[in-house]
Formats: structure tokens, C-alpha cells, sequence
């Protein structure tokens, strides 16, 4: 009777792997099956796995040969297993890695859980500036994973693994020959193959005496894979222990060096793992900035566009963005904003801004701060092409004028106010623009001309009392804002009270001009929002049956309402009056508000506080935005925010903000939100708010609307300066410099 053999691997281990396998969504091999092959019949294949494993009738299949370029004059040759070879590998890698990482240094940086090339090069760092260590000692391996020594290998794994057929079938891997495309058999005589699961790890193992030798020596040292630095506090010692270690590779570990190796002082610079150190910083030689950035053009012309763009381009943002200071890569990510803005405009079919938006959705960059800023740099591009895609025929002095303002006055528009979000942000003044800089690298400029508003909304900004004087002189609001958009702080000009405007505005709330006022503020909000009832109800009405039925008769019962209040009495109950009717052409005018949004979101009545659902949200983040814009231009002029006309006094209420910022609700805001929603712009809540994409495009759709034109007093101004007009005209109403106080209505959109 033959002896049972003892099981080499249990089914939950092999099942582990090829989770592993399939997390990873590996590419097959030379037999063309895939993951999703495997995982058909995972269950079967597993077991058949296990069987011939545990029988020891496994028998590996040969690499698929993949050359890939290196330099101009090289390829490396990679191994591509197959899905049964590569769940296997995975299965003995688990096993054994155990036991192998207990024997590794710490000077080992390269295939190893918690430790990366960033990790490895500010160790380099540390050994310069913290030791003193100012001489760099190097030399390369040739053709490291190709070259290694079998015998040597086999050596040096034998203590850890006991099992004989586990031993030959993890050198069955190692020995195994490549196929070619066309079926050639390439044979394989030393070195383990890169690409294969395992290479990496029998590759730290092999150098692992190289690193015991250093750890001996007490040199400062760092290895990746066979990139290594030796570091010494002379000249002297930097020599001996580069001949020294020349030796020991080449008679030892019987492994070819390269010509170069060298000594010099680090304030010279020294490459390792692809970026350039010196004594003071870590950064990329412009070749290597070119080289990235001819990857990235490549990556635009590739057919399988944006795909291998994104494998690009995360590719960089692993690796170098970890690496090195972010603004060195700055330069790859302004030569991505031309790409895209270069690639839209030539395509012939993306003509509106919507297309051009749905295009920009596969935009991305290498650095995380351009990535953070990315609704910012849509919007840019977004504008860009659709500016040169439209670009009229100039056929008289006055269209160039005007199409010139309007570049302008929407380029001013975009520069009105300053959203921080983020941790670790810094705020400085420097000369004409506001530096922002993030965990001590600078983000960007933002500039100081057209700013009108700043708002904080992150938990960790710091604010230079330099940047607090500006604004403080230039009377320019910093906003501390919570999540919802409400602020719980504000930064004012300590001489932002008036106590004797203050007085005489108390004595004109209780005069006879006060009802005029409440009056025409209730029938400016009616008058606005007629028209933008009119407005989005343009098109609707011909494809949307409810809002046609509604349209007539709502119409009809808002133009009674205002005649109504236009005749209303003057008297003690004329407030009370006013806020019946300004109720009941507000719940008529989110009736129709409802029908507009209705397939797209779940909205069924306005709720003001605690709001739950997506649309109620939004409108309460953009009135915050108001509120605070209006309470800056009533802090301004210098009036009392909590003396109103058209709301009851409530103590610590900005009953008078509240009054001045009902004509500004539907032009600002309600077309902002409508005009998203209408969009089919993606719009998403996370833990009860607003998540943050929603709440930039929100913001940046809300300002953009400040920004947009209207005539008030025969002028024509924007939003953020017709809020101030109006403010200003109270207040020469209440000293006796204006006859009349005439809120603001919308004349045209």
C-alpha cells in the first residue's frame, strides 16, 4: 500500500490566491483563458488546482514572451503567466513570504507591505541631513532579475522551504521558457522572470545578504529591488565602502556591474528611483519632466484613448506625485489642460457646452492638487472651447465691443469670489493676488482685483493678518462657513457700526415710508417670480402637460396677488397682510417649482430647516450664500441687519437682510438649481448634506449667476452690484437722500 501524500495546499488557500488573482484582474498567458474564464467555473477549477497540486502532477505552462521598450536601444522581456500559473504562484507566495520577511532588513524598501519608493527616498533624506552622511557612494547591477544565479538562489530559499516538490515546482517557475507570439520556444537559463509573482520576492531574497552585510558595517544604506544608495560622512569612507561593495557583488553574489559606478558629494545630486536628490531637495531633471510629458502625448494619440490616458496618468500620480514636491509636476498638468482644450476643439461633433462638459468627465491629472481643483479647471476648459468653437464673424465696431465686454466681465465674474475647502490650506497677500498654498505647496494665485468675497469652509485654513487688513480695508467679508453653507464667523472692519444710521433707520421702520417699503419688497419677490416662472416655462409647457394646465391660472392668481397688495391699506396689520399674500404666491410658485423637477428628483414641498432631500438642500446652501452676501452689503453701508421692513423684528435675526434678499432668490438661485437640474447635471446628498462635488457645482453655478448682468436704475450691473445698489439706495432713503426705496425686479433674462 503506498503512503498517502500529505496535502500541499488546502482549498481555502488556493481560493485566497485567486482572489488575489482576480482583485488584480490579471491578463492571462500563452492559453488565452482570462479571469473572467476562470471565474465561470471558479468552483471546478479550484478543485482541479488542488487536485494535481496535491497530487504533485502540476505541471506550469510557459510564459508568454511581452517586449516592452526600455530606452532607445532596449526592450525588456516580460513573463506573462496564465491565470492557473499565476493563482498558484500567489498560493506559494503566501506560504513562504511569512517566513522570508522575518529574515529582511529594513534598508529593503522595494515589494514589501507599508513600504514604497517615497518611503525609500526620504530615508536617503533622513541619512544626509540627520547624519551628516554628505558623500553618495553607487553602482548598478546589470541586468539584475535576469542574471541571478540559480544554484545561488536555490541556496539561499532551501532553509525555507522543506517540502522537495514545492521546491522544484517553485523552480519550475523559475526555470521556465518563453513562448513567442508565433509559438517559438525561447529557452531560460538564469535570472527569475520579471512579470511572474514570484520574481519579486526571491529577488529581495537574493540581495538579502547584500543588505545583512550593510546592517554588519552600520553603513547608511537604502535598497529598491537592485537600485541601492551607500552613504558615507567622508570622501574617504564613501571609496572604501564602494570598492568594497563592488567586490561583493561581483564575487559573492556573482553578479555583473554596470560601468559608472561613482562617489561624489550629494550637494551635486545623485539619481535613485527616477528622481534627482541633492543635500536640500528631491526633484526631476527636465529630461525626465520631457520624457513624462511625451508619455502623456503619446497617451492622447493612443486608439485606446482615454483608457490608456488614465493608466497614464495614475501611473504618475503613484508614483512621482508621492515622490516629489507636487508643483514639479505642475508643468505635465498645464500640458494636459492644452491637450484636452486642443482635442475638443477639433472635434467636430462636441459643438455645445454640455457635450464639452460630458467629454471633461474622463479628465484627470497627475497631481492631487490640480485634481482637487477640478471642477475649476472643467469650467476653464469648458469655456475655452466653447469660446473658440463660437467665435463670430466681427461685422461691426460695436459686436466686437460687445463680445469683448463680455469675455471680460465673465472672466471678472469668475475671480469674484474665493471657496477654500480642504485641509491644511494657508492663506498670504503677496502684491496684487492671494497666495494659497496647501501643506506648504503652493496651489495657485488668486487675484485681488475683482475679489468681492471670501469663504472658509474647511476645519483647518490659516488666514495671514496681512490678507485680514487687506480685506478689512477693502471691505471684503472672510466667511466661516458649516457644512450646510450657514456661516457661524465672519471678519469685519472693526468700524463697521454707525450708531447714529442705526437710530434714524429704528425711527424710519416705525414711519410712514415703511409700509411703501414692505410693499414694494413683497411685490418685487411676486414680480421675480413670475418671471422666472415665465421663463423655464418656455419650453416646458410644450412638452409637459401638468405645467401647461397650470400655467394660465397660476399666472393669472400672482399678477392678482400683486394688485392686491398694491392696494392693500396702511395700517398696524399691513405686515401681517402682506406676509398672507407673499405665503400664498410662494406655495403656488413651488407647486409649479415641483412640476419642473419632478422626474428628475424627489422634491414635493419647500422645506426651509432640516431638509432632507436634494432639491431643499441645494436651495437652502444658495440662499446661504445670499444671505451672507447681502448681510456684507448691509454691514457695509453701514445699517442694522436685524431692523426689517417686511419680517418682524425677532431678537438676533437679520430680519432686514432677510427682506433684501427675497428680490435675489429666483434670478440667483432658483435658476441656478433649475438650470442644474434641467442639465441632467450629476447631483448627489452623502450623510444627510450636500456631498462635496454637488456642493462645488452648486457654489460655482450660484456665483457664476452674481456674476451675470441686469438693468437696476437704468444701469446695468451685475448681480453682486445691483445687491449692493439696492442697499446703498435704502440707506439714502432713511437719511433723506433718495425720495423713494425701489427693490430690484428683473427686467430680462
Amino acid at each position: 500500500m503506498k503512503n498517502k501524500l500529505k496535502k500541499l495546499f488546502s482549498y481555502r488557500e488556493l481560493e485566497a490566491a485567486w482572489l488575489d488573482v482576480k482583485t488584480k484582474q490579471a491578463a492571462g498567458g500563452i492559453d488565452k483563458h482570462s479571469v473572467r474564464d476562470f471565474e465561470a467555473d471558479q468552483d471546478r477549477n479550484l478543485r482541479r488546482l488542488l487536485r494535481k497540486l496535491n497530487n504533485r502532477t502540476y505541471l506550469p505552462e510557459a510564459y508568454l514572451q511581452i517586449k516592452i521598450k526600455k530606452n532607445k536601444n532596449e526592450k525588456r522581456i516580460l513573463a506573462l503567466a496564465t491565470i492557473n500559473d499565476k493563482i498558484v504562484q500567489t498560493a506559494i507566495k503566501n506560504r513562504i513570504e511569512s517566513r522570508l520577511e522575518t529574515t529582511f532588513f529594513d534598508s529593503s524598501y522595494a515589494y514589501r507591505e507599508g513600504r514604497n519608493a517615497r518611503k525609500a527616498v526620504n530615508k536617503v533624506r533622513h541619512y544626509i541631513q540627520a547624519g551628516k552622511n554628505e558623500w553618495v557612494a553607487k553602482c548598478d547591477i546589470d541586468n539584475f532579475f535576469d542574471t541571478i544565479p540559480h544554484k545561488r538562489l536555490r541556496k539561499q530559499l532551501s532553509p525555507y522551504v522543506t517540502d522537495k516538490y514545492l521546491m522544484e515546482l517553485i523552480f519550475s517557475f523559475v526555470k521556465m521558457g518563453y513562448v513567442t507570439q508565433d509559438k517559438q520556444w525561447i529557452e531560460r537559463t538564469g535570472g527569475v522572470p520579471q512579470g511572474a509573482v514570484l520574481s519579486p520576492l526571491l529577488a529581495n531574497l537574493y540581495l538579502s545578504p547584500l543588505d545583512q552585510r550593510m546592517n554588519d558595517l552600520n553603513i547608511p544604506y537604502v535598497r529598491y529591488a537592485d537600485d541601492f544608495v551607500m552613504l558615507a560622512p567622508t570622501e574617504e569612507q564613501a571609496r572604501q565602502i564602494l570598492d568594497s561593495t563592488v567586490d561583493y557583488i561581483q564575487n559573492r553574489l556573482q553578479l555583473k556591474l554596470n560601468p559608472g559606478a561613482f562617489v561624489k558629494h550629494t550637494q551635486y545630486g545623485f539619481k535613485f528611483l527616477g528622481v534627482w536628490i541633492t543635500d536640500k531637495s528631491v526633484t526631476l531633471p527636465s529630461t525626465k519632466i520631457e520624457k513624462i510629458k511625451a508619455k502623456i502625448r503619446k497617451a492622447f494619440r493612443h486608439a485606446n484613448f482615454p483608457k490608456k490616458y488614465h493608466k497614464v496618468a495614475n501611473g504618475i500620480n503613484a508614483y512621482y506625485a508621492r515622490i516629489v514636491p507636487q508643483h514639479i509636476l505642475f508643468p505635465v498638468d498645464e500640458l494636459i489642460i492644452r491637450l484636452w482644450t486642443n482635442k475638443l476643439i477639433n472635434n467636430n461633433k462636441i459643438t455645445r457646452k454640455k457635450h464639452i462638459k460630458a467629454a471633461l468627465r474622463e479628465l484627470r491629472f497627475v497631481t492631487d492638487i490640480y485634481n482637487q481643483n477640478l471642477d475649476f479647471h472643467i469650467r476653464n476648459i469648458q469655456n475655452d472651447v466653447y469660446e473658440q468653437k463660437n467665435a463670430r464673424k466681427i461685422t461691426s465696431a460695436e459686436q466686437a465691443v460687445k463680445l469683448r465686454r463680455k469675455i471680460y466681465e465673465r472672466k471678472a465674474a469668475a475671480n469674484a469670489y474665493l471657496h477654500i475647502e480642504g485641509y491644511g490650506i494657508v492663506l498670504g497677500v503677496a502684491k496684487n493676488h492671494i497666495r494659497i498654498k496647501e501643506q506648504g505647496n503652493k496651489i495657485r494665485k488668486f487675484p485681488l482685483a475683482n475679489l468681492k468675497q471670501i469663504t472658509i469652509a474647511s476645519k483647518a485654513t490659516s488666514v495671514s493678518t496681512a490678507l485680514i487688513k487687506y480685506c478689512a480695508d477693502h471691505n471684503i467679508a472672510i466667511d466661516f462657513v458649516r457644512p450646510d453653507g450657514t456661516a457661524y464667523a465672519k471678519l469685519y472692519h472693526y468700524q463697521s457700526t454707525h450708531n447714529r444710521l442705526w437710530l434714524a433707520q429704528m425711527q424710519h421702520t416705525r414711519s410712514k415710508h415703511a409700509a411703501a417699503i414692505a410693499r414694494r419688497l413683497a411685490a418685487a419677490k411676486i414680480n421675480n417670480q413670475l418671471k422666472t416662472i415665465r421663463y423655464f416655462s418656455k419650453y416646458a409647457r410644450k412638452t409637459d402637460t401638468d405645467i401647461a394646465q397650470l400655467l394660465p391660472g397660476l399666472i393669472d392668481e400672482l399678477q392678482q396677488i400683486r394688485l392686491q397688495i398694491k392696494s392693500l391699506p396702511p395700517g398696524d396689520n399691513l405686515r401681517d397682510s402682506l406676509m398672507g399674500y407673499e405665503g400664498t404666491a410662494s406655495a403656488r410658485y413651488w407647486q409649479w417649482f415641483e412640476l419642473m423637477v419632478d422626474e428628475e428628483t424627489d422634491f414635493k414641498e419647500r422645506i426651509t430647516r432640516g431638509a432632507t432631500d436634494l432639491v431643499n438642500q441645494m436651495l437652502n446652501y444658495g440662499y446661504a450664500i445670499l444671505y451672507r452676501l447681502v448681510r456684507d452689503s448691509v454691514i457695509h453701508q453701514g445699517l442694522h441687519p436685524e431692523l426689517g421692513y417686511l419680517h418682524a423684528y425677532q431678537k438676533n435675526k437679520d430680519t432686514l437682510v432677510f427682506d433684501l434678499v427675497e428680490p435675489f432668490r429666483q434670478p440667483v438661485v432658483d435658476r441656478a438649481v433649475l438650470a442644474m437640474i434641467n442639465r441632467g447635471t450629476t447631483l448627489k446628498t452623502h450623510k444627510g448634506l450636500l456631498d462635496e462635488p454637488t456642493r462645488r457645482k452648486l457654489i460655482t453655478a450660484v456665483y457664476k449667476r452674481l456674476g451675470q448682468h441686469d438693468k437696476y436704475l437704468g444701469q446695468r450691473l451685475t448681480f453682486y452690484d445691483i445687491i449692493h445698489k439696492q442697499t446703498h439706495l435704502l440707506k439714502l432713503h432713511i437719511t433723506g437722500q433718495a425720495a423713494e426705496f425701489k427693490p430690484y425686479k428683473i427686467t430680462k433674462w
